[in-house]
């Protein structure tokens, strides 16, 4: 059986599972070229297929993961667009009980309303940020499905929620594997032929993901975004409780966490971006420190804001703010002469420098206090809670885009009652493709898993890979401005060349997925120079104060680094630097942001065994392979053109080393 999944509103991808074998991922970002770009097309759609060697007639079944907030969207409704089909149903071998469901859920009057409301905000710029194709004139009742988040509650996910009452929702288990929760039918049509859907519930492809990635048989799930409780119009939720046992993945209830909310509004409020914000403030967070917090901001929606809150009353998205703010404005005169002032070693011309405020960096830091604690809290409480329930797990999976907080990952792994804690690479919504097309594989039609290989880094090599004939391509587009050399050990010079002091680009193989570049599609140097995390920074025109990761050796990472998992492939957790001699990878709190390096990262294991060679230390710095505000470099052709356009040394394109003419 070929599912193939989608994303459709920012982050937009198509994956595509062939009965248990996860054949790959394809980012709409990569090839529009857009930073979390927006929406499936119809030729991106054909086009993804046929990079596959796929063609829809192929396809047996697909999964859409949905919106939370966005509606369905199709600029070309009458190429691609889906709808809601009840005998759909007969594709999938559901029990009878989940007709009754779905016929209920389709008459939401409440949703069609905010579908009304919600496309004209789209034609005033919302969203604007993620979408590259004309928006303008789609008309809500033509062009536009409404998106309902979770079709169907259980009558006990609205009562208060505690670690008392998890422990009860956890009892349920075996009832709820009786149970697919969530799912309702579609009916996706591609140029006038139509294929049997499912849309799967957001959080539920994100726990997906999780699990199926994981290659654990039992494990406990918690999936967290920026999102904020649930909705009654939308059915709405900011993360989910689950439990997965081989195939089946069972939903427990909504968290009710609300921490990656604050975090998210947070970055908003110190102008740190939207779509970018919260990976900022993780990097600006250890400038300060977390005077604006305290434990009674720990806990979900209801041990924090109460029932009404929590059911989804609120004044604005910055509600979740209100506590923080009330304790900064109680606290702000006896704290500082001046909260507007730098902190101190600050350069006033650098990019990013009015980041770097005492208020400011103490607020980023009172927001990753809050989300830490709350995360250990989540993880406690549902470890806790399936313990008592009867179903212990020593297996911690995280998805969702709250699982990128690379220093609450760590707290969660060192002290939240797991013995392992598994985070696949495309945690956030970049993977949701892959989950809800796992999701129905695995959960619904009950296909054996294969292993995913999540021990490794392969596990995010799902992207394309690209022949030697592109490269040569992108070669004669540039004339003669580049020159290109063949016989070298590409690896060998690289690790040389970073060892002498260059920046340089590393491109192998299927790219990565997921928000990190991971060996495949990277920009290299040397850590130890302290000059370099300003240098690189200014390369890639970020904040000067943003941080970098290091890529070291695995078996040697312990002389390097403490804490944290002793595995590390896909750089979500963190660890202390054990010394000074990397002062460009390490951040002003002594943490980095580790990738260990196996012998299935391919040849990247020998650029930075070169590196090793050269210096005595098995660690390079690894950032994304992109330039300022764009997606990581997807083919030959992008690598290229970033060496034309900015000041790195060289580019090594699968084993051809590119440089400019004349240095």
């Amino acid at each position: 059986m070929l599912c193939l999944g989608l994303s459709v509103a920012h982050d937009a991808g198509v994956a595509v599972v062939e009965d248990g074998h996860l054949r790959g991922l394809i980012q709409r970002e990569r090839v529009a070229r857009h930073k979390r770009c927006a929406l499936v097309t119809a030729d991106f759609l054909n086009e993804s297929l046929q990079r596959f060697g796929l063609a829809w007639s192929d396809v047996d079944v697909v999964a859409i993961a949905t919106c939370q907030s966005w509606p369905y969207l199709f600029v070309e409704q009458e190429r691609f667009r889906f709808d809601y089909d009840l005998n759909a149903l007969a594709r999938f071998p559901f029990k009878p009980e989940i007709r009754q469901y779905a016929t209920a859920a389709l008459n939401q009057p409440l949703a069609l309303k905010r579908l009304a409301d919600v496309v004209p905000r789209i034609h005033g710029g919302a969203y604007s940020e993620y979408l590259v194709d004309d928006v303008a004139g789609l008309d809500h009742e033509r062009d536009a499905l409404w998106c309902f988040e979770w079709p169907y509650y259980l009558d006990w996910w609205h009562k208060p929620h505690d670690q008392q009452s998890l422990g009860n929702w956890c009892a349920r288990i075996p009832k709820l594997k009786e149970m697919h929760q969530g799912y309702m039918p579609i009916r996706v049509t591609l140029d006038g032929v139509s294929k049997p859907g499912l849309l799967v519930p957001h959080h539920l492809a994100h726990a997906a993901y999780a699990f199926y990635q994981s290659d654990a048989d039992r494990a406990a799930v918690h999936t967290l975004d920026n999102g904020d409780v649930f909705r009654h119009d939308l059915g709405y939720v900011g993360g989910i409780y689950a439990y997965g046992e081989g195939n089946r993945l069972v939903t427990i209830g909504p968290n009710y966490n609300i921490h990656g909310h604050l975090y998210q509004r947070t970055a908003e409020r110190l102008k740190l971006g939207h779509g970018s914000g919260a990976g900022k403030l993780m990097g600006l967070a250890p400038y300060g420190r977390a005077r604006f917090a305290d434990q009674a901001m720990v806990g979900n929606a209801y041990e924090v804001f109460g029932e009404s809150y929590a059911h989804g009353t609120k004044t604005s998205l910055y509600t979740v703010l209100e506590p923080m703010h009330r304790r900064m404005q109680e606290l702000l005169p006896g704290l500082y002469d001046d909260p507007d002032a730098w902190i101190d070693g600050v350069d006033p011309d650098a990019r990013g420098s009015n980041d770097l405020r005492r208020a400011g960096v103490d607020l980023a830091a009172s927001a990753q206090w809050i989300f830490e604690q709350s995360s250990l809290l989540a993880a406690r409480s549902l470890s806790v809670g399936l313990a008592r329930a009867g179903f212990p797990v020593p297996t911690l999976c995280l998805g969702g885009g709250g699982a990128l907080n690379c220093p609450a990952n760590t707290l969660v792994h060192d002290h939240g009652a797991f013995r392992d804690v598994l985070i696949a690479p495309a945690c956030d919504d970049s993977g949701l493709p892959v989950g809800a097309a796992q999701a129905v594989v695995h959960d619904v039609f009950d296909v054996a898993r294969e292993s995913q290989g999540h021990g490794g880094s392969a596990s995010a090599y799902r992207g394309l890979a690209y022949t030697r004939a592109d490269l040569d391509r992108a070669l004669a587009a540039h004339g003669e401005d580049l020159v290109a050399e063949d016989r070298v050990d590409a690896a060998a010079d690289a690790g040389r060349a970073v060892a002498a002091g260059a920046i340089v680009g590393w491109f192998e193989g299927r790219s990565e997925i997921g928000p990190r570049a991971l060996g495949h599609r990277s920009l290299l140097a040397d850590p130890r120079p302290a000059a370099n995390w300003r240098r690189v920074n200014e390369l890639k025109r970020r904040e000067v104060w943003r941080p970098f990761a290091p890529a070291v050796l695995k078996e040697r990472a312990g002389d390097w680094f403490r804490g944290g998992p002793s595995n590390s492939p896909h750089m979500l957790f963190t660890a202390q630097v054990r010394n000074d001699r990397l002062p460009a990878i390490t951040h002003v709190d002594g943490s980095a942001r580790v990738q260990t390096v196996a012998d299935d990262t391919g040849q990247f294991r020998r650029v930075v065994e070169a590196f090793d060679a050269e210096t005595g230390v098995p660690v390079v710095l690894n950032t994304s392979f992109n330039g300022p505000g764009e997606p990581i470099v997807e083919t030959p052709g992008d690598a290229l053109r970033f060496l034309a356009t900015t000041e790195v040394d060289a580019v090594y394109v699968d084993g051809v080393k590119v440089t400019r003419r004349g240095g």
